[in-house]
C-alpha cells in the first residue's frame, strides 16, 4: 500500500494525537465525504479510510529526511519494531521506497534500499509510546489503578503494546510502584527468536472525596466491590 499522503493531515489531526481525537476527526470527514451524500466523494473517502486504519494499526511510519540526502531516518514505534514493516513510502524529489523491516529492529537499525539505479540507507529511530517505554528487551508501562481494585484486589485487563488484551490479577492490597511482569510480551529478539517481558508497574489513583455522597459511594465500593 502506498503512503501518499500524511494520515495525520489527512485527518486534520495532529502528529501523536490521542486515540479519541483520531476517532472523532474520521467520523466527522467520513460522514462529509461519503459517497452517499451530497459533499461525498469516493476517492477522498478511501484516503479517510486509509489514514483512519494507517493510525489506528500504528502502521504510519514518519519520514525524517532530507530529499538530497541518501540517509532516511524513520521513526518506529514498539508494534512496529516487534513485527516489523512491509510498505511503501514516498520521498519528495526521490520517488516511493518500498520498506522491509523485519520483526525485532532496533533504535540504530540500517537497511539499504534501491531506487532507480541508487542506494538508500533506512535509519531506524524510536517514537515515542504514550503508555510504554523500551528498556532492552522489556517493555515499561505505568498502571493507574483504582482504588478500590487496589485494596479489594481482582482481575484486571491489561492491553499490551501490540493490542493484545492479557488478565492479570490484582493482589488485595496493592500499592503504588508494586510490579506485574506479563511474560513473553515485550519486545522480539530476531537473533533467539524469544520476547522479553512487559513489566507494569502500579500508581493507586486516589480520588478527591468533596461530598457526603461520594464519600458514601466509595463507601459502598470498598464493601460491596
Amino acid at each position: 500500500m502506498r503512503m501518499n499522503k500524511n494520515p495525520w493531515e489527512l485527518l486534520g489531526v495532529q502528529y501523536g494525537a490521542s486515540y479519541e481525537e483520531v476517532k472523532k476527526a474520521y467520523k466527522s470527514k467520513a460522514l462529509k465525504y461519503h459517497p452517499d451524500r451530497l459533499t461525498g466523494d469516493e476517492d477522498q473517502f478511501k484516503l479517510i479510510q486509509n489514514a483512519y486504519e494507517k493510525i489506528r494499526n500504528q502502521t504510519y511510519v514518519p519520514i525524517l529526511t532530507q530529499p538530497d540526502t541518501k540517509l532516511v531516518n524513520i521513526k518506529l514505534g514498539i508494534f512496529q519494531q516487534i513485527h516489523g514493516i512491509h510498505d511503501f513510502i514516498e520521498i519528495p524529489s526521490v520517488g516511493i521506497l518500498e520498506l522491509r523491516i523485519p520483526a525485532g529492529c532496533r533504535k540504530n537499525d540500517k537497511f539499504k534500499v534501491k531506487h532507480d539505479n541508487k542506494e538508500y540507507i533506512i535509519n531506524v529511530l524510536e517514537r515515542k509510546e504514550k503508555h510504554f517505554t523500551r528498556h532492552g528487551l522489556n517493555v515499561i508501562m505505568n498502571l493507574d489503578l483504582d482504588i478500590v481494585k487496589a485494596m479489594r484486589g481482582g482481575n484486571i485487563e491489561i492491553e499490551t503494546p501490540c493490542g493484545e488484551l492479557v488478565e492479570v490479577k490484582i493482589q488485595p492490597g496493592t500499592d503504588s510502584m508494586q510490579q506485574i511482569v506479563i511474560e513473553q510480551h515485550g519486545m522480539y529478539d530476531r537473533r533467539t527468536k524469544k520476547r522479553g517481558n512487559l513489566h507494569v508497574f502500579t500508581q493507586v489513583v486516589i480520588p478527591k472525596i468533596e461530598s457526603n455522597e461520594e464519600l458514601q459511594n466509595l463507601i459502598t465500593r470498598l464493601k460491596y466491590g
